[in-house]
């Protein structure tokens, strides 16, 4: 059984958003990291940031005598990242990954027989941005950790254990074990299909914006929070939904069901057929944990009015920069009504965003939260 005091050596091949925010995670708690990633820049990046303790010359290098490895690519190379390293990968060792596609991973994995021990994992959490300067150690904290082992090692295997205790004592998450079909149908309706929606969204905005340039100025506010998972990498969502095609498909099968509902009730201005929409859609969502992180990060938004004059800005920022509070994201909102020359503060938790609040007002800001 895993030690929260002993010191492991984890390989993270992948420097990313997940990759990177869990190296900087398992250093934080003691442990040797070493470090891979295609790109030299993005592992040079994490060696000056201090995400890892040593960058690996290949994949096949830094998994030796590694106790944990945890593959953090594109969902499409897992299976081909496995194959490089089974050689070189210590029979005792845990080897697991963090893509958003379980099903094909688990199988094709499976018949490899790897003389290590696999276990398909999935944090649901992330950003809409990306890349190791992204990372955050706290990504994982409260958030559900799915662990799917291959079909044939049984749920209590002393792996799946071992993992686990790392990934709740250390990274702070809730693991739930998983069969890999049921993972995939729910993220894709929970996760995937968001982001094709809120892509489809934007490009439909795109085609009233030809007609009517004065669309894309209005589209602040609510729409631009509702469709920010649209700002996600497009190659790393292709490949996503490519992987997880039948449910996705599914999941875009049952939203047509919705939205051709809605369209007959306005055809025939059936008033009541559309209140019954809005009335389930509400009834559903209030069913939605609002305490556990999601896939889809939650909005922690503070909006402080400011005046239009030089160093405005920077009087606010300066004021939570002295409270060590972590600005995820800073914008100016003009265009949305009650809400002009509001500065829009995105902070990463609940917490620091009431913190934030509570020092504003008590400097005569007439700060709010959205």
């Amino acid at each position: 059984m895993y030690s929260a005091m002993e010191r492991r050596c984890i390989a993270i091949l992948g420097l990313g958003l997940i990759g990177g925010s869990l190296a900087f995670r398992l250093k934080s708690k003691g442990h040797r990291i070493v470090g891979f990633d295609m790109i030299e820049e993005r592992m040079q990046t994490a060696l000056h940031l201090g995400a890892i303790d040593l960058a690996g010359e290949s994949a096949s290098v830094a998994v030796r005598d590694c106790d944990f490895i945890f593959i953090a690519t594109p969902v499409g190379v897992i299976t081909t990242i496995v194959e490089e390293i089974m050689d070189y990968t210590s029979p005792g060792a845990i080897v697991t990954d963090v893509g958003s596609v379980k099903r094909p991973v688990v199988e094709s994995i499976a018949a490899l027989n790897p003389p290590f021990t696999f276990i398909g994992g999935h944090p649901m959490a992330g950003s809409e941005q990306g890349g190791i300067t992204a990372a955050d150690p706290n990504l994982f904290e409260n958030a559900v950790y799915v662990l799917t082992p291959l079909m044939e090692e049984p749920v209590e295997g002393q792996g799946l254990a071992e993992l686990a205790d790392l990934i709740e004592e250390d990274l702070g998450a809730n693991v739930m074990v998983v069969e890999p079909d049921i993972h995939d149908e729910v993220v894709a309706a929970v996760s995937h299909l968001p982001h094709v929606v809120a892509a489809a969204l934007v490009n439909a905005l795109g085609q009233t914006a030809g007609k009517i340039p004065l669309a894309l100025a209005l589209a602040a506010g609510g729409f631009r929070d509702t469709t920010r998972v649209a700002s996600g990498l497009p190659e790393l969502w292709a490949d996503i939904c490519l992987h997880n095609r039948a449910p996705v498909l599914r999941s875009i099968a049952y939203l047509q069901d919705e939205l051709e509902a809605v369209q007959e009730a306005l055809l025939t201005q059936d008033a009541v057929g559309l209140q019954d929409f809005f009335d389930r859609a509400r009834d559903l969502r209030a069913q939605v944990p609002v305490a556990q992180r999601g896939l889809i990060p939650p909005l922690h938004d503070v909006m402080v009015p400011v005046p239009d004059m030089p160093g405005a800005i920077s009087a606010v920022t300066s004021l939570l920069a002295r409270a060590d509070l972590n600005l995820k994201d800073i914008s100016i909102v003009r265009q949305r009504e009650g809400e002009v020359g509001a500065l829009r503060i995105g902070l990463g938790d609940g917490q620091s965003c009431q913190c934030a609040l509570e020092i504003l007002q008590a400097e005569g800001y007439r700060a709010y939260r959205r």
